[in-house]
This record gives structure tokens, C-alpha cells and sequence, in this order.
């Protein structure tokens, strides 16, 4: 019977500590391969649409084809779709996943409307596509902005939620840890404590 117990506790410590740094390890993990690359990817692709939207603003100024073709040309090689690609990688969630999804379809319907934007510029029907800036490619823009700022914020939200369990895990377990050692020393010691009596009064006999 003592021995079934001493076992249960030595297990219920070894046990808790396995626990413990595969909890902690599992965390760090998701945080290393899951939040920060979303972080990162998300936030700079809405900085990149943004620099777009700028740089397709400025090209209707007055300006020579020339500029205008170099200002084209910029906004075409400025494209998110590398970090939109990384983004995806390091997908591991359900709803990261749907909100990718989501946010993939708009970005269609937005860089079609792009190209017709780019393509009036280009040929110098300033009056078109200011139009069509101000008018379905701003809802466009509105409906992709809010769709990648959506999967930033979800990040910011798992990498706060990851990190305060990362810091839980860290500061509760080793007090449960050592609790159960001190649980196992007094155990041990009243075994010790036992067997002496024990021995002793056999030595009065």
C-alpha cells in the first residue's frame, strides 16, 4: 500500500512536469510558427495596398506618360502575393483559415478592378479612371482593407492570448510542482519518521 502511493505521487510529479513543457513548448511553438509570421505578412500587405492606393491617387495629377508608366509599372511590381502566399503557410487555425479565405475572394474582385484602373490610366483616360477610383474600386478597396486588417487583428489577439498562456503556464506550475514534492518529502519523511519508531521498539523487545 505505501509503495502504491509513493508511486502515485512520484507519477503525479513527473507527470505534471511533462505536462508543464509540453504546455509551454506546444505555446512557443504556435507563437514562433503560427503569429508572428501572420503578424508580419498581414501587416505589411496593408501597407503595401496602402502604398498602392496612394501611388494610383498621385499617377491622375499632372504628370507625363512617362511618369505615369513608371508610376504603373511600381504599383504592378508593389503586389502583395508573396506575403499572401507566406501568409498561407503558416495557417493552422479553422477560423485563420475562413478569414483567409474571405479575405483572398475580395482581393480578387479589388485587383480586377485594379487592372481596369491601371489600363484607363495608361492610356490617358484620366476622367474614367478617376471614376472608377472614387467609385466601385474605393468600396473594393474598403471591402479588402478591412478583410487583411481583420487577420492582423486576429494575430494580434492569438499572439496576446498565446503569450498570457505561455506566462500562466510559467507562473502557476512550478507552485503546483512544488507542492507535490513537498507532498512527496513529508510522505517519505513520515515513512522514515514510521520505520524508526518501528525499529526502535523492536530493539526495546
Amino acid at each position: 500500500m505505501v509503495g502504491v502511493l509513493a508511486a502515485a505521487i512520484f507519477t503525479a510529479v513527473a507527470g505534471t512536469g511533462w505536462v508543464v513543457v509540453r504546455e509551454l513548448h506546444e505555446t512557443s511553438k504556435m507563437l514562433v510558427v503560427d503569429t508572428m509570421p501572420g503578424l508580419v505578412d498581414a501587416g505589411l500587405a496593408v501597407e503595401r495596398m496602402n502604398d498602392n492606393r496612394r501611388e494610383m491617387r498621385e499617377m491622375l495629377g499632372p504628370r507625363t506618360a512617362a511618369e505615369r508608366a513608371r508610376m504603373i509599372a511600381q504599383v504592378r511590381t508593389n503586389s502583395s502575393d508573396d506575403l499572401w502566399r507566406d501568409y498561407a503557410s503558416s495557417i493552422f487555425e479553422p477560423t485563420d483559415r475562413q478569414n483567409y479565405q474571405a479575405m483572398m475572394l475580395v482581393r480578387s474582385n479589388y485587383l480586377q478592378g485594379c487592372e481596369q484602373f491601371l489600363d484607363l490610366a495608361a492610356r490617358g483616360k484620366l476622367d474614367e479612371a478617376t471614376a472608377r477610383l472614387d467609385g466601385e474600386l474605393s468600396q473594393n478597396f474598403k471591402s479588402y482593407n478591412d478583410a487583411a486588417k481583420k487577420l492582423f487583428d486576429y494575430n494580434v489577439q492569438q499572439g496576446i492570448d498565446r503569450g498570457k498562456n505561455i506566462l500562466n503556464t510559467a507562473t502557476y506550475a512550478p507552485w503546483i510542482i512544488a507542492g507535490l514534492c513537498v507532498l512527496m518529502f513529508g510522505f517519505g519523511l513520515v515513512l522514515g519518521v514510521r520505520s524508526a519508531w518501528s525499529g526502535t521498539k523492536n530493539l526495546g523487545r
